[in-house]
């Protein structure tokens, strides 16, 4: 134990030291309950470095004993950033489910005047499941989902199903994979289950329609009609794209607040438009996961307000810094307040620059300008081609003396490098010299990420500690040793 806590105070002292000297912090925060119902609360934090890497790490786990209001969790939220010493005006953004109470938190800082900048990001893939799953609760999807629960639990429970399955796929020449069971709170489960059962359809049907392991009275009960079987193809055609935007915006290594409102308008406008040839289930997902998308982010709501982290972050994406998807005099009015947001970073920061980025180069990534070979793409990456629609082109050098915010953000935008294959930080890492005060912005707003999963990550290695045969560890140690499992490997 003096040895947990020796290790523990040295990296905690590392952390409160990194975090300091960072730009601005974002946090991610949730809730979750151990084996014997203790519930805990898991806050992470996220800034960029000064190599312009994205940089995550656990602040703390601790036991939440008080009743789980907004005004508790606020409190709490305060007491971890006072304790890593963390200023007022580097926190930029909370991210969390869109439980009432977390989002009530968020509305109680910025009232205490303790975060006065501080904005709400509700989890991207939090809301992407609320979205799926009003579309696939309409009939006759959801009947259809039923059904492939009902068939995959039977030769999940039955010994002879399986045994007949495997005989069966050996028969046709069919890859020997297991059905997928889906789980109700993560519609990508139901989406591989779907998918596994396609895959193994004929399979399935030759052990059901087989005497020898299916009984008559239970195999017309068990097998899905035709129809059901296109639904299930209509469903996965229509899902499968939106697991890649999930698994995009989940990522830790790099900005993803920047691609959420761009990626969500290119899958409308790619993928979940309606063609003529689309049957009349694959129409009715499509409708409803647009009008979804649209009331859950209000993309088309005229009051919402160009001062959004997601919009202000997409303008430091070079990839999406044209804002397509909003109106001119919106599109305008982000580029002032990002502008506006660098100057006074500036200011703050004073005529002081540090010189991380004096070796590098004033020319774009060599990766943006060097062109692959040409090579057939795998769905998953049309996919990530279509939600990102990018393109490369050559940079051209600026004088970089002497300017304002403003002249740099007119310089920005006529800028025509995109960074698509390195991402965004790549690109400002070579890039921060020839625009220093957006540099400044687009730290403070790429830091954010879309989703909570950097917390709930958290759950499944605390998953691994808090077991059965260690049930009994005091809270303190809980947060010890998840603290200390997460944050060794960065801190050394």
């Amino acid at each position: 134990m003096r040895a947990l806590n020796t290790r523990f105070e040295d990296v905690q002292s590392k952390i409160r030291q990194s975090l300091q000297c960072a730009q601005a912090v974002s946090i991610t925060t949730d809730l979750w309950s151990s084996l014997r119902m203790e519930a805990y609360m898991t806050v992470t934090a996220h800034c960029i470095n000064a190599d312009w890497e994205m940089q995550s790490v656990v602040l703390e786990t601790k036991q939440m004993e008080e009743t789980h209001t907004g005004d508790n969790i606020a409190a709490r939220l305060c007491q971890v950033a006072d304790s890593y010493q963390i200023q007022q005006d580097m926190r930029v953004a909370v991210v969390t489910d869109n439980a009432a109470n977390m989002v009530l938190s968020v509305d109680v800082l910025k009232d205490s005047g303790q975060w006065p900048e501080v904005q709400l990001v509700r989890c991207a893939g939090h809301t992407l499941q609320l979205c799926v799953n009003s579309a696939i609760k309409q009939d006759p999807v959801a009947r259809t989902v039923g059904a492939a629960r009902h068939l995959v639990a039977h030769f999940k429970k039955g010994h002879k199903a399986k045994t007949g399955l495997k005989e069966k796929q050996e028969q046709q020449r069919v890859p020997q994979h297991e059905l997928i069971q889906d789980v109700a709170t993560r519609w990508n489960s139901t989406c591989y289950m779907l998918e596994r059962l396609l895959e193994q359809r004929w399979p399935i049907t030759a052990v059901l329609s087989d005497p020898n392991y299916t009984k008559r009275s239970d195999s017309s009960t068990l097998d899905m009609t035709t129809e059901q079987w296109n639904i299930a193809q209509d469903v996965t055609d229509v899902l499968k794209p939106i697991i890649t935007l999930t698994e995009l915006l989940s990522q830790e290594n790099n900005a993803s607040i920047s691609a959420t409102f761009p990626m969500l308008e290119n899958l409308k406008k790619c993928h979940l438009v309606v063609a003529h040839n689309d049957s009349p289930t694959k129409r009715k997902i499509k409708l409803k996961l647009v009008e979804e998308i649209d009331s859950r982010w209000k993309l088309h709501d005229r009051l919402m307000t160009t001062r959004s982290v997601y919009i202000t972050a997409a303008v430091m994406d070079p990839r999406f810094k044209s804002l397509s998807f909003l109106e001119d005099d919106k599109r305008d009015e982000a580029y002032i307040a990002v502008a506006e947001l660098a100057d006074r970073l500036s200011a703050a920061a004073g005529a002081h620059r540090g010189a991380a980025g004096a070796g590098q180069t004033q020319d774009t990534d060599e990766e943006d300008l060097e062109q692959a070979p040409k090579k057939q793409k795998t769905d998953k990456e049309k996919d990530i081609a279509m939600l990102l629609c990018g393109e490369v082109a050559d940079d051209e050098e600026l004088d970089v003396q002497g300017r304002s915010a403003f002249d740099e953000m007119k310089d920005y935008l006529q800028d025509r490098s995109k960074g698509t294959t390195s991402g965004p930080l790549s690109w400002w890492k070579h890039n921060q010299d020839r625009y220093p005060r957006l540099a400044l912005a687009a730290k403070r707003l790429l830091c954010v990420p879309a989703t909570s999963t950097p917390a709930e990550r958290i759950f499944s290695k605390a998953g691994f500690i808090v077991n059965k045969s260690r049930s009994c560890l005091l809270p303190k140690n809980v947060d010890m040793l998840i603290f200390l499992a997460h944050n060794l490997s960065k801190v050394d």
